[in-house]
């Protein structure tokens, strides 16, 4: 029988209500009491006009298409307000709708493996990681994507961790959420189904289940070929490393063009038999040596100050984790399949170019969980009074553990998690948004690629709707080269 602490169905109207909450104050905590503590600019436009441009096209805005980076389904929540509200705003309200989807997202993942306590740990350590506490202020539709990831490990979670063939529908719901979110969700994906598979093999009834786990990803491809144009740049073009070597004057012969991909994957265009040529070229490029002095002096900053204090936390709140689900190898093995595709995305961060908070913004949930599981499971299981059931967590306990956690990364409490501590570094602005606003007045010098949101937020300025503000005093150098570590 299934444990009754990692079982979504028994509570489950509960949990949703708790989730629910949890997602609501992630966003209001997130927005009005953290966001500014971390960031430079009040606003994240980055890349504002595909989104723009994007929304336009969906409107039936003559000659705007739709960018060939992006998946249509991530602007269900912005496109049906733009006539209400106008581009920004909808974007706006697109990025808190999507924050209230991570925080209860990651309340969820904690419940279904280490049980209430470590799902309200869980959204309440999202609070203490500076780029998820952004969300709300990224004007793009990256919240979104997020979002479709944190939801997607959510669904694996409960595939893997319950015992019947019907639960494979969620884990086979999570991964195609995954594709759907953005080309790159492949590498969520594929460890993804390597561990349902897994699941389905040792199944009682492996067919029935298999058949369970592929129903929703057949519709996931169905909604993949409209949601990505026939032209999408594929997984292994926005992939490839090579352009980004020569572009840093790399004269390595295999660093030039042309570039042969051999192939290119996009979800709800291409064949999934394919899949094996995509990981012989993901293969390919892992050989690649990066040319001297790559990544470059502004890359290596951030990783200093962003990601290098992240590392060790990333190991801690693993064996954590690991530990507490000692004698739970289902729940152990679900958080270790979850989570592994978000811990390799951050390694991979620093050997990038360009560390952004929209990219930490798709990884850092997945240190969140392993925190919340961790710590929730040390607190269940702590003597002393109101000690937690082996079939559930203590709600006394729960309560108290949330409101000293709150109570921290809030910054009530000075400790290093506070958001003030001296360690931290605030976040640059990337604006986009300074180019294209109406106040800026330079519609003429704009590229064509441009023009189409800045007509679109010129109409919204009259029309009274919201505009986010931009700030005179800044440069174009702040838009061209927003990393330079000089301006922090």
């Amino acid at each position: 029988m299934a444990d009754r602490s990692t079982n979504p169905w028994r509570t489950w109207p509960i949990d949703l209500l708790i989730s629910v909450a949890c997602g609501l104050g992630f966003w209001w905590v997130a927005f009005e009491e953290l966001g500014s503590a971390y960031m430079l600019d009040p606003w994240n436009t980055a890349d504002v006009s595909d989104y723009c441009n994007g929304l336009l096209h969906l409107l039936d805005e003559p000659d705007v298409p739709w960018s060939i980076k992006r998946s249509k389904i991530t602007a269900w929540a912005a496109l049906p307000m733009v006539k209400f509200m106008g581009v920004l705003a909808s974007l706006r309200w697109s990025s808190a709708v999507a924050t209230v989807l991570i925080g209860g997202g990651l309340y969820a993942w904690g419940r279904v493996l280490g049980g209430r306590t470590a799902g309200l740990l869980a959204a309440l350590s999202g609070l203490a990681l500076s780029p998820l506490v952004l969300l709300p202020r990224i004007l793009t539709l990256y919240p979104m994507v997020s979002a479709f990831f944190v939801l997607g490990a959510v669904g694996v979670s409960i595939g893997i961790v319950r015992r019947s063939p019907r639960s494979l529908a969620w884990a086979g719901a999570g991964i195609g959420l995954a594709l759907l979110g953005d080309v790159r969700g492949l590498v969520w994906a594929v460890p993804w189904m390597m561990g349902a598979l897994l699941v389905v093999l040792y199944s009682n009834r492996p067919k029935q289940a298999f058949r369970w786990l592929m129903a929703p990803l057949a519709v996931s491809f169905l909604v993949g070929h409209i949601s990505y144009t026939p032209d999408a740049i594929s997984f292994e073009a926005q992939l490839d490393v090579r352009p980004l070597f020569e572009l840093y004057g790399s004269q390595d012969p295999e660093h030039q063009p042309p570039y042969d991909i051999g192939g290119g994957f996009v979800w709800g265009h291409s064949a999934p038999w394919r899949l094996p040529q995509t990981g012989w070229f993901v293969l390919q490029q892992l050989a690649l040596e990066p040319p001297d002095g790559f990544p470059p002096a502004v890359s290596r900053f951030d990783v200093d100050n962003h990601i290098a204090p992240m590392v060790p936390i990333w190991f801690f709140a693993g064996l954590l984790a690991l530990i507490g689900l000692v004698g739970r190898p289902r729940a152990c093995f679900a958080i270790m399949i979850t989570v592994a595709p978000f811990a390799v995305a951050f390694h991979g961060q620093q050997e990038m170019a360009e560390i952004r908070v929209r990219f930490l913004c798709q990884i850092m949930p997945g240190l969140a969980v392993l925190l919340g599981v961790g710590l929730g499971r040390l607190v269940d299981g702590l003597p002393g009074p109101w000690r937690s059931s082996s079939q559930r967590s203590h709600p006394v306990r729960s309560i108290v553990a949330g409101g000293v956690v709150f109570a921290i990364v809030t910054g009530e409490v000075s400790t290093d998690v506070s958001p003030w501590a001296r360690w931290r570094r605030p976040w640059p602005v990337v604006s986009e948004l300074l180019l294209m606003h109406p106040d800026a007045q330079i519609e003429g010098e704009l590229s064509a690629r441009k023009k189409p949101c800045a007509r679109a937020l010129k109409r919204d300025q009259e029309a009274g709707y919201w505009l986010a503000p931009i700030r005179r005093r800044m440069k174009i150098r702040d838009v061209e080269d927003p990393a330079d570590p000089t301006r922090r």
